[in-house]
């Protein structure tokens, strides 16, 4: 019969712990005792870390205090057991206690002189935490009981200023190394980088690339990375372009994401040239432009009006076998409109059905938009057809347009009334009686009589009655129409539209006759 000793009872908690039985580790801690076995540092440990293990932060600070009451001095690996629990579970209060509980009984010293660790714990748990200046106070405790920090634990100190946007003390801590002959590290510029990016101070981070690089240390690509973002979101083109170069030096390669996003911000700032140095970089650099680059190239272009350049990138896209999206047809086409090149236009159009792209509404929203720009009304009708043959209606601003455009051409204009009855489902129902108004004024300012008298039949014809501020406005424009009254067709527009006021005009009296239509003989 061989009788378990302290060294057994001690394997057994510690095995008990890191399966998180602690109330079993407990029942062989009460018959240690039991069996008058003394606990040791150990073994108080190993309960210690079984508490942390399940969360009983309490239950590991009252064995941490029962030992030393029983006059067993905690070593290094107690003190960092239990502060590595409090900051696991994020109890900065826990673990500034159990700090300095370490102070008072004189192991602060000598827990430093084996590992940093517990420090360096606790002022990573107070980063994650945002609470910097607590970090700072576990940095003066270290400082008081003559323990020198090392690079992890100045790193940590550092992100914990950068994810509390504390920019000034991140660069206090990076002096604060130099002074304890500490010198920073790939690490350290890195989270320097970071912080002054997300401060915003980019030059800043610049500067701390460069030094690194003096320095021999290596930036790694997502921290290259990470400045350019923050080069492109800032619209810094010309910093952007700096950081590129140092990447190319350090033959570090940018993603395809970034690259896109410089293009954007090149087309925004109205830099089409820098637009496609940056195409030109990533080739040069093997990154493949992806659609979206080559679609943010085109609306680079399209914003700087340049047609041919816009072609050129198109074409580059699909050497590339990078497949465009209607939007970049419907960007091309827009621009067509703005130099008035309809026939361009089209083709592009036609181009996109051979590439079997299937165009949207915006798409035939724009050929009209073009064909009215260009006065090319029956096209733009021609286009309204084939529109609906695709499943898609104008809106009610290009409806409106289209109608507007139909009335003031007479080669065209004998077309309107069947392209209105086409159109009316399309207009938003408060624009109609307006539209109608508008429609029949140009037609009489176009001496097209007859079919102004045709649009005032729909305006009559309409469910709700047309305001009479509207009808009015129509009376007046029309009695000042030239010539309106030299005609049969003209007077009997007159008088229809003066009809439609009658309900809502008071009795003429004997001293106040009624207007005439412009030409009729004065009643006197």
């Amino acid at each position: 019969h061989v009788v378990p000793d302290t060294v057994s009872y001690n394997i057994l908690i510690d095995a008990c712990g890191k399966a998180q039985q602690l109330h079993r580790a407990f029942e062989f801690y009460d018959e240690m005792v039991r069996q008058g076995l003394q606990p040791g540092v150990n073994t108080y440990t190993s309960l210690i870390d079984a508490c942390g293990k399940t969360q009983q932060l309490q239950r590991a600070h009252e064995l941490l205090n029962q030992m030393q009451e029983e006059g067993v001095q905690p070593n290094a690996h107690t003190f960092t057991t239990i502060i590595n629990a409090c900051a696991q579970a994020q109890d900065l209060e826990m673990g500034l206690q159990v700090l300095e509980q370490m102070i008072r009984c004189g192991a602060a010293h000598d827990v430093g002189q084996t590992t940093v660790t517990p420090y360096t714990t606790l002022i990573r748990a107070c980063g994650k935490a945002f609470a910097v200046d607590k970090a700072f106070a576990v940095l003066r405790c270290m400082l008081e009981v003559g323990l020198k920090p090392n690079t992890v634990t100045f790193n940590c100190l550092i992100d914990a200023c950068s994810r509390a946007n504390e920019l000034d003390k991140a660069f206090k801590v990076l002096a604060m190394m130099y002074h304890y002959d500490n010198p920073p590290d790939a690490i350290t510029y890195t989270a320097l980088v970071e912080a002054s990016v997300k401060g915003g101070a980019l030059d800043r981070a610049y500067d701390l690339l460069r030094q690194m690089r003096r320095e021999e240390h290596t930036p790694s690509s997502s921290l290259y990375t990470s400045l350019l973002d923050a080069c492109v979101r800032a619209a810094e083109i010309d910093k952007a372009f700096e950081v590129l170069h140092s990447m190319g030096e350090a033959s570090a390669r940018p993603a395809v994401a970034t690259c896109t996003a410089l293009v954007q911000a090149c087309g925004r700032a109205s830099s089409l040239e820098r637009a496609f140095d940056t195409v030109r970089y990533m080739k040069y650099v093997k990154v493949r432009p992806n659609a979206a680059t080559y679609t943010a190239l085109i609306d680079a272009c399209v914003q700087a009006r340049d047609f041919g350049r816009a072609m050129t990138a198109l074409q580059e896209m699909l050497m590339a076998s990078e497949v465009p999206e209607p939007a970049v047809f419907n960007a091309l086409i827009e621009l067509c409109g703005g130099s008035g090149q309809v026939d361009y236009a089209y083709q592009i159009f036609l181009y996109m059905r051979q590439l079997s792209v299937i165009p949207n509404s915006l798409t035939f929203r724009g050929l009209i938009a073009v064909s009215l720009k260009c006065g090319d009304v029956q096209r733009a009708e021609l286009t309204v057809d084939e529109m609906a043959a695709a499943g898609w209606e104008p809106d009610s601003a290009t409806a409106e347009s289209l109608l507007t455009a139909c009335a003031s051409r007479a080669e065209v204009a004998a077309g309107l009334p069947r392209l209105l009855q086409r159109l009316m489902p399309c207009i938003e129902h408060k624009q109609r009686s307006p539209l109608l108004a508008r429609l029949a004024e140009t037609l009489a300012a176009g001496k097209m009589y007859g079919l102004a008298m045709q649009i005032v039949g729909y305006l009559q014809a309409e469910p709700s009655p047309p305001d009479v501020q509207l009808v009015a406005a129509l009376r007046s424009s029309l009695a000042s129409t030239p010539a309106l009254g030299g005609t049969d067709a003209g007077r009997a527009l007159f008088n229809t539209v003066s009809d439609m006021l009658a309900p809502a005009l008071p009795a003429p009296s004997a001293a106040a006759p009624a207007a005439a239509a412009p030409g009729a003989p004065d009643p006197a």
